[in-house]
């Protein structure tokens, strides 16, 4: 299956309905990389951040712009973007909070403190019913909002009738993130030429880990499935979170058919939790934790997501080799802008799982360098940081102004914030292309070679 449009100079061809944006603070500062005390203590005055990849763009903190390097101009963007806010994916991540509290509500096993959460996670659901997984209003701002502020920073990218391609993954919130995106881009200067597809060749390079369109290591399937990981996040569910007592708050007797009904309950409900400021808002449910119930389902979480799809070493051999393609298309695509090929801009738009292993393969701000105890890992690799909802990558590349007047540099931005490389920097954050070329060449053929040997 394949959709395939064009945005030609004065003509729109693919809409969507959107909201008018806000003009987004340029301001702020990253979240630093705490001790586990601090991020405790951020986490309790601010419960979102427990959210982690479900937390909404931070468009609030966004990074301060450097000046390009003197006698440099910016001339290509390759992007790489999260979709924005979404539901919760299917009814069955609803249904594994609901059942087992309407099952207690009907025997007259809830406490009052279950009995309003039943309320809410009802309301939860019902608004979801028939869009679960589809992208958010919010979600739509926030992609406009990203659009609108690379556009202002780098004019010179997006001048005249410059030529554009955005790639999306077949999931309808990613269509609808490029979508929101190249049409904000496209009110900012109509002339631009922008080229879409989503397709399925496109999920086999944009997200590569999803098995509808590549075979997927058995292995590494039984690995999600049962990995050591997993009864890890559980025993701290059960040890520091202390899921008895929490579940003694919502019900007065065992309701629950077997241990891992329990386990999804915990882990779906804190899912439905965190999601909500990015559909409904108004729908908090936050204090049915305690501060300290909060920061240890924190912990789990984090270490469940990135030992599962990010450069955890006990997945990297897979994760970052199923990122392989996706690096691969990045820079032969880099290459050929730098080459002249006329390109702006390459835009991709996939999925959270993709960046929590694209990061590390690239060696951004030190991400390759992952911790295996679940505490130093959530100070160090916090996915609210890193994954938020619309999270994305950029590389910006310039050249001197005047022709062979210097080589052409590069810098990274992780959530528009410009990052660093283990490699030697001119001007601060800017790194020569073909030192950045050969570090992420190197990287793929590390990771190559580790998918071919676990065939």
């Amino acid at each position: 299956m394949n959709m395939k449009y064009l945005l030609k100079s004065g003509t729109v061809l693919l809409t969507s309905l959107f909201l008018a944006a806000s003009p987004l603070s340029h301001a702020g500062n990253r979240s630093c990389k705490a001790a586990s005390g601090g991020i405790r203590e951020e986490i309790a005055a601010n419960p979102e951040l427990a959210a982690g990849l479900f937390n909404p763009y931070p468009d609030h903190n966004i990074g301060v712009i450097s000046d390009a390097p003197k006698g440099y101009r910016p001339f290509y963007i390759s992007h790489y973007g999260r979709h924005g806010s979404r539901w919760l994916a299917n009814d069955r991540e609803y249904s594994n909070v609901t059942k087992p509290l309407e099952r207690a509500a009907k025997a007259g096993k809830l406490t009052d403190k279950g009995r309003k959460l039943l309320e809410r996670v009802m309301l939860a659901r019902e608004q979801a019913r028939g869009i679960e997984g589809c992208l958010s209003p919010l979600g739509t701002l926030q992609h406009r909002g990203i659009a609108e502020r690379t556009f202002a920073n780098y004019p010179d990218v997006f001048a005249n009738r410059a030529e554009i391609d955005a790639r999306s993954t077949m999931t309808v919130r990613c269509v609808m993130s490029m979508n929101a995106f190249c049409l904000r881009l496209k009110e900012l200067n109509p002339d631009l030429e922008i080229g879409f597809e989503a397709s399925d060749r496109n999920t086999a390079i944009l997200a590569h880990v999803y098995g509808a369109a590549n075979e997927v290591d058995p292995a590494y399937k039984d690995y999600c499935r049962n990995g050591e990981y997993l009864r890890r996040a559980h025993a701290i569910v059960r040890e520091e979170m202390g899921s008895e007592d929490f579940l003694d708050s919502l019900f007065t007797d065992y309701v629950f058919e077997n241990k891992e009904e329990e386990m999804n309950f915990i882990f779906y409900l804190f899912y439905l939790v965190s999601d909500q400021k990015n559909v409904m808002p108004e729908n908090r449910m936050w204090n049915i934790y305690t501060p300290d119930q909060l920061y240890w389902m924190t912990v789990a979480e984090n270490f469940r997501g990135i030992a599962k799809f990010g450069g955890h070493q006990g997945c990297e051999k897979w994760t970052l080799a199923y990122a392989v393609p996706l690096l691969e298309d990045i820079v032969g695509r880099c290459d050929n802008a730098v080459a002249g090929n006329g390109r702006a801009a390459d835009l991709r738009f996939g999925h959270d799982v993709v960046l929590m292993a694209l990061v590390p393969l690239m060696c951004l701000d030190g991400y390759d360098k992952v911790p295996d105890d679940p505490e130093k890992l959530l100070a160090a690799w916090n996915l609210y940081d890193i994954t938020p909802m619309a999270a994305n990558m950029q590389m910006v590349f310039y050249r001197p102004v005047r022709k062979n007047d210097g080589e052409v540099l590069v810098k990274i931005l992780l959530n528009e914030h410009e990052v660093t490389l283990p490699l030697k920097n001119h001007n601060g954050k800017y790194y020569r292309w073909n030192d950045v070329r050969k570090l992420l060449n190197d990287r793929i053929n590390k990771y190559k070679t580790k998918t071919e040997r676990t065939k």
